[in-house]
């Protein structure tokens, strides 16, 4: 191996094993961070602190990262059909 190249990433799950990847499309992602968005907002509506606004400002930045990864990919796939 060079100089200053990484090592490669391991894969996202075992392989040769009987487990499954968590997400198998970026909408999956951001289907379950909109459903933790959602359980938050519920439960600052009960009890409002500092701690959960900080948390829906986690996951609202989270939503936003793969939110635009899915439109960036999306795109690629929209002007590939021209090529």
């Amino acid at each position: 191996m060079k100089r200053g190249t990484t090592t490669p990433l391991p894969p996202s799950y075992p392989t040769g094993s009987s487990r499954e990847p968590e997400f198998h499309d970026i909408i999956d992602i951001i289907d379950k961070i909109w459903l933790e968005i959602a359980h938050v907002e519920r439960q600052i509506r009960k009890n409002p602190n500092l701690a959960l606004s900080r948390q829906l400002e986690y996951y609202y930045n989270l939503s936003d990262y793969w939110e635009n990864v899915y439109l960036c990919l999306m795109g690629m796939r929209f002007y590939e059909q021209f090529l």
